[in-house]
């Protein structure tokens, strides 16, 4: 088939390689100059796909990166991933997905299968997506083209293999759901099909959601904990020993990445929708939120024991990924803890090697990892727990060091 991919992010690029390798003949979609460059010199700029990866694919000749889809011929199958964040309001921002589906629009020929992976709210291809469409192209869903929903299951960094990851697919209608499954089984070794594009909306939400309530569950707890002079970390390994009905999730400086902060916000969108809003979403936000602050506070608790305070401080943060290994910083706690501590007047200096130094407004400036950039520093504070950093040279030198991730097992080191 011919397969136009739009966005070629975390999510876009690994698909549009799978479905190259697949047989397909892939147009990969790429607005953002500075990516489409990288593509074009098969260099990867996300951890799960490697140069050879990009290399192969382009030597096939059915991976090609392009601008937009402009004088391309049509193609049999358009896969949307493109970020859906959310506005200042914490309503769904479909700013992305809108022009998208205008790219698609302009190119797209009865009989084409549309499939948004992009996460959305339940009912949005069903009373957003396939209406605008059906608006800026003439062609209407069900009777000229298909639209279904298979949400991505991207975890960065993650050792699984791509293809493997069972996908979910879910149409307008069952002719949308038969023709999706029919492409994506000849891409994924597991396709599970669902009644309708709103069961699998829906199960996306509720798959990252279920995550990021635990995570705020583990943030309450584990600030009480420490209240308590109970090691919460050792309080989850404890429980994590039992075989059935608990899965582990720890404390830590904030939930970043696209994904979690965002959905729980489409959910609740979908819930208000009708009239059911979720007073526990609201407040596993508002902990979740109030993360970053919680860490800035204790440093402050550490520094004055110490005879210090947060003015005139010197912090170094490792870490400015939202996770370990990967490049991306979006919503990062690094950004809010840094802003609050400078605030305070500290100065903030940011070691992470695996994100790139990269325009924008930013509260700290970025430093190497040194024996003296900890010895200079009044504090170290670890918010993501790269595993090439050298801890052991960490904990020789840095004179006060808070751990925001349970990566330090000594008595001289703070804990969140």
């Amino acid at each position: 088939m011919r397969v136009a991919v739009i966005g070629q992010g975390y999510v876009g690029l690994p698909l549009a390689l799978a479905a190259a390798a697949a047989g397909h003949t892939v147009l990969a979609v790429e607005s953002d100059p500075n990516r489409l460059d990288s593509l074009a010199r098969c260099h990867s700029y996300i951890v799960d796909v490697s140069d050879e990866d990009l290399r192969e694919a382009a030597a096939s000749g059915r991976f090609i990166p392009v601008t937009d889809l402009r004088g391309q011929p049509a193609a049999d199958v358009y896969l949307i991933a493109v970020p859906t964040p959310i506005t200042e309001a914490d309503e769904p921002d479909f700013r992305f997905l809108d022009g998208a589906l205008a790219t698609v629009a302009g190119t797209a020929a009865p009989g084409a299968l549309i499939v948004v992976e992009s996460t959305v709210y339940p009912g949005a291809i069903r009373h957003h997506v396939a209406p605008l469409f059906e608006q800026l192209s003439g062609l209407q869903a069900g009777t000229d083209v298909r639209f279904a929903h298979s949400p991505e299951r991207i975890d960065p960094g993650r050792d699984a293999q791509y293809t493997e990851i069972p996908k979910l697919v879910g149409g307008l209608d069952e002719q949308a759901t038969a023709e999706a499954r029919a492409f994506y089984e000849t891409v994924f070794k597991h396709v599970v099909p669902v009644s309708s594009a709103e069961i699998a909306e829906f199960a996306k939400l509720f798959e990252n959601t279920f995550r990021y309530l635990n995570i705020a569950f583990a943030n309450e707890l584990g600030r009480a904990a420490r209240e308590m002079d109970v090691s919460f970390h050792e309080v989850v390994q404890a429980a994590a020993s039992k075989p059935y009905g608990f899965m582990p999730f720890s404390h830590g400086p904030g939930v970043g990445g696209h994904c979690l902060p965002n959905n729980i916000h489409y959910l609740n969108h979908a819930l208000r929708s009708v009239g059911r809003p979720s007073t526990l979403l609201s407040t596993a936000a508002q902990v979740n939120g109030a993360a970053p602050s919680y860490v800035v506070e204790r440093l402050e608790r550490s520094l004055e024991r110490s005879g210090m305070t947060v003015e005139g401080a010197t912090v170094l943060i490792l870490g400015l990924a939202y996770k370990p290994g990967v490049a991306d910083a979006r919503n990062s706690p690094t950004y809010d803890i840094s802003d609050a501590l400078v605030a305070r007047g500290a100065r903030v200096r940011v070691v992470d090697p695996h994100v790139p130094e990269g325009a924008g407004a930013v509260s700290f400036t970025r430093a190497e990892l040194t024996e003296m950039e900890c010895a200079d520093a009044d504090a170290v504070l670890v918010v993501t727990d790269h595993e090439d950093f050298d801890y052991a040279m960490v904990f020789q030198n840095a004179p006060l060091i808070l751990d925001c991730r349970g990566r330090f097992d000594s008595a001289k080191v703070e804990q969140l």
